[in-house]
């Protein structure tokens, strides 16, 4: 495996992204939301909470962010720069 951007602690995928586990450090990357392994949305993280518990999507279009909590079911991928 290639090495990638780490983004706090985050488990390596693959060569294309990870599967951040520490939500903390994500700020400004491209991820993709998965909730029980099915892709629900793509975006930039707008902000996340200092515990790591919620994120804020950010998107271009009609609705500008979208809320994500840290649940057991969701997994967040960090896309390449």
């Amino acid at each position: 495996m290639n090495q990638t951007k780490d983004p706090g602690n985050a488990v390596q995928a693959n060569e294309a992204w990870v599967v951040a586990t520490d939500w903390t450090g994500l700020r400004g990357r491209n991820v993709e939301v998965y909730e029980h392994g099915e892709f629900v949305d793509r975006g930039v993280v707008d902000t996340v909470t200092p515990d790591g518990h919620i994120l804020w999507l950010s998107f271009q279009g009609n609705i500008p962010r979208r809320i994500i909590e840290k649940l057991p079911e969701t997994t967040i991928r960090v896309l390449p720069d």
